[in-house]
């Protein structure tokens, strides 16, 4: 079994899916306006929902690819945190 690494990243590691992995289709959600103002007010009023349902992205050796949580990316970098919890 392989082990599951969580890390904390800096955003500016983390590339947004646009379907530059083999066999995985591109981020097919878009979220914006109220939507997207209320992830970010849900992300600053329990930050450590970050921790229990964290960023998953793919090491390709050259980038760190989100395959699950690019809103959430999005939106952590919206209100400024320095780290994301990525698995």
């Amino acid at each position: 079994m392989n082990k599951v690494l969580i890390q904390d990243v800096s955003p500016n590691k983390l590339k947004y899916n646009t379907g530059q992995i083999e066999g995985v289709p591109k981020n097919p959600r878009f979220i914006k306006d109220e939507k997207f103002k209320k992830l970010v007010k849900s992300l600053l009023d329990n930050p450590e929902m970050m921790l229990l349902r964290e960023v998953v992205a793919v090491d390709t050796g050259k980038d760190l690819v989100v395959v699950a949580g690019n809103m959430r990316t999005r939106a952590a970098i919206e209100i400024g945190m320095k780290d994301i919890p990525v698995k």
